[in-house]
């Protein structure tokens, strides 16, 4: 087509997609070429124009309100109030509202669902096995019943995994080189999570505790998420240390956890980082904000057209240790040389 042609030819397709039927030209193959090329801007158009519904469920208000994944999202072009819509919904912090929740955001039919935790990746699961479902899960998705395998999920979900059996041995490892007298160590599970969750992790932590010749007895605490009741069972067993299972319900309760593990002479290893800036004595644990905006990557895939069972689950490569001196003081604990080297924050 000569530049003259083009000229016209772009005109009028304009003209005819806006409606204007008298602006298509007389030639049968011209016009036809129009027709389509007519069609196919308006499908672009409204592509462009499209809105997406993402349905975000949270165990707590402050669920619905993360910043990291919202960040992902407008790295991606995204824009609220513009062309993406987050409705959320949250359980008040209670089990049986999360179930609520989440069956209240698949039923406004989303395009995707995302659930940033186990937990809440728990009720999505329950919820719906048709409307695509992104997660972050902190134990094994395939043992959870999420994914069929982590490289072809299968099903409706699919996301990230922070979960690793050898990193339960490496917390306990990383305790006992800091405190090396210990011999009892009591597990946290939580009664909030299911079974399954509380069961893969039971089944590392034991067999990383024979390796390492630590006695361990697991002490589940109160749907209510108090810890002073469990902490008052864990002093008549004569606990030597703490080590809490790494799901999402014990960063909610990190500064309560460091503080009564610390007034007990407790050396305990959490996998939420910022535990050890509130006075835990160490961390050891992925960046999780950089998982919740990784997380909007897959929902950005699936908006575009990705089938979730197609997509690999994700699982991170790099883990953070942050220990700090002053609680180690306080405890009586040296840090050892080459633990400190390893360390990628020493809090003074």
């Amino acid at each position: 087509m000569r530049p003259g042609q083009s000229a016209m030819f772009g005109e009028a397709c304009l003209a005819y997609a806006f409606g204007k039927e008298d602006a298509m030209p007389d030639t049968p193959l011209l016009a036809l070429t129009i027709l389509l090329t007519g069609l196919a801007a308006s499908e672009a158009l409204a592509q462009e124009a499209k809105i997406a519904r993402v349905g975000l469920v949270g165990l707590t208000e402050g669920g619905c309100g993360n910043q990291a994944f919202r960040e992902g999202m407008r790295d991606l072009g995204y824009r609220e109030g513009g062309n993406l819509v987050i409705e959320c919904r949250h359980g008040g912090g209670r089990y049986e509202g999360l179930q609520r929740a989440a069956q209240e955001v698949a039923s406004a039919k989303p395009d995707v669902m995302v659930a940033l935790t186990h937990l809440t990746a728990d009720a999505a699961h329950a919820a719906t096995n048709r409307i695509p479902v992104v997660f972050i899960a902190s134990s094994d998705p395939v043992a959870g019943g999420f994914a069929a395998s982590l490289s072809h999920p299968g099903g409706n979900m699919t996301g990230l995994t922070y979960y690793a059996g050898e990193l339960n041995a490496k917390r306990l490892e990383l305790l006992k080189a800091v405190a090396p007298g210990i011999r009892r160590v009591a597990v946290l599970a939580s009664a909030v999570m299911s079974q399954s969750v509380n069961d893969v992790y039971v089944r590392d932590v034991t067999a990383a505790a024979e390796t390492l010749g630590l006695e361990i007895r697991v002490f589940v605490t109160r749907e209510d998420n108090d810890l002073e009741p469990t902490f008052a069972e864990l002093d008549e067993w004569k606990a030597d240390a703490l080590y809490p299972l790494p799901t999402i319900v014990f960063a909610y309760n990190a500064q309560q956890m460091a503080d009564l593990a610390k007034w007990r002479g407790l050396p305990t290893v959490h996998w939420y980082k910022p535990f050890a800036t509130m006075g835990g004595l160490m961390a050891y644990g992925v960046d999780y904000p950089a998982l919740q905006r990784r997380a909007a990557a897959y929902v950005d895939k699936i908006l575009r057209g990705a089938d979730p069972a197609d997509l690999p689950i994700e699982q991170p490569t790099q883990y953070e240790l942050l220990v700090n001196r002053e609680t180690a003081d306080e405890l009586g604990l040296a840090i050892p040389p080459s633990l400190a080297l390893r360390a990628d924050r020493i809090i003074e």
